[in-house]
């Protein structure tokens, strides 16, 4: 598997670990309504760390199985960063770096 795929996976492995470790994962996925979201990131119907578990983790794991080619450009961060402005700074911020990585690694390869 090429670096980059690699890279990538350590970063939504690291994701998930954090989604953990602040008590966003969950074992129940949303329901079919949820899931049928055309809205940017399912705001009107998730919750952003939903979405990021839901949406985002498995559209990246897809990529990396089928060596797909990953988007030319992403900012997710900026969105948690809005997303999350009500929740303390401290139990976001190791989500928001792993963004980051995410974010600049997807971007420039």
């Amino acid at each position: 598997m090429p670096e980059d795929y690699q890279e990538l996976s350590r970063h939504l492995q690291r994701l998930e670990e954090e989604l953990l470790a602040v008590g966003w994962w969950s074992d129940t996925p949303p329901d079919d309504h949820a899931m049928a979201s055309t809205a940017p990131f399912c705001h009107d119907r998730m919750d952003f760390h939903q979405w990021l578990q839901w949406v985002l983790i498995p559209g990246f794991e897809r990529l990396i199985e089928q060596q797909s080619a990953l988007p030319k450009e992403c900012a997710i961060a900026p969105m948690a960063e809005m997303a999350w402005r009500e929740e303390d700074p401290v139990r976001v911020r190791n989500l928001v770096r792993i963004l980051r990585d995410i974010d600049r690694q997807v971007s420039d390869p």
